[in-house]
């Protein structure tokens, strides 16, 4: 994976901060829904987190095993079956019905490589679901400092490594706080990190947020964008 954060230090300040991923969740599971209806054999999520997706498994499907992974602990209060580490390198369970993740295949580093090896752990009829996040995503940072992930093709990288598009959604949801500092309370709320190479000084900081304000301020006061997607697939 790409170097992604530590995000068991926001086990506790997760759940009432990501309402973004919260919403997430739900929605990949009404598309889920939508499409294959509700009852699986083994479902296998990758990045399980603090369980907000795994609730929604949990409360919405119908299954004989799911299986949970995640790069530190077990942090969603379900004993499943858990799967510790980077799903890129380990070696993943087979004949799952469903593969599901919710907002973590942004941090994989061979994107291509990675769905190509979950191809091998999908029964014949299997389904890839994922949320991830697109190319608009914190795109103040970018315009502001050009501090950010630079986000995939995912479409286009399925299809090379043969799988057929279900649906592939995507929305804008913009957030507006008091000031930038609460903006970056609110994504170290999360867990998550801007990617920078930049060495922040107070002068530093000052200067990225007048130049915040002056580009995304209003009476609302400033706002952050986030830009999710929502990808089902399965193998041709």
């Amino acid at each position: 994976m790409k170097n992604i954060p530590d995000f068991s230090k926001a086990k506790e300040t997760y759940r009432n901060s990501a309402f973004v991923q919260n919403k997430m969740a739900k929605t990949l599971c009404e598309i889920c829904a939508k499409h294959f209806g509700l009852n699986y054999g083994k479902i296998f999520e990758i990045g399980s987190g603090t369980g907000l997706l795994t609730d929604n498994i949990v409360k919405n499907f119908n299954f004989c095993e799911l299986i949970l992974n995640d790069l530190t602990e077990n942090f969603t209060g379900y004993n499943y079956s858990f799967l510790k580490g980077d799903a890129s390198v380990l070696q993943l369970p087979k004949n799952c019905d469903l593969i599901i993740s919710g907002a973590c295949f942004q941090w994989i580093c061979n994107v291509e490589s990675f769905f190509t090896k979950l191809k091998k752990s999908l029964n014949e009829k299997g389904i890839l679901a994922f949320s991830s996040f697109g190319k608009d995503n914190f795109y103040e940072f970018k315009s502001v400092e050009n501090l950010g992930l630079d986000y995939c093709n995912y479409a286009e990288i399925l299809s090379r490594c043969g799988y057929s598009i279900v649906e592939y959604e995507r929305e804008k949801v913009t957030l507006y706080f008091k000031t930038p500092k609460d903006i970056l309370r609110h994504i170290s709320s999360t867990g998550a990190v801007i990617p920078s190479d930049k060495h922040w000084s107070k002068t530093s900081l000052k200067s990225f947020e007048k130049k915040y304000i002056e580009l995304f301020g209003d009476e609302k006061g400033v706002t952050l964008t986030y830009n999710p997607l929502y990808i089902l697939a399965t193998v041709k």
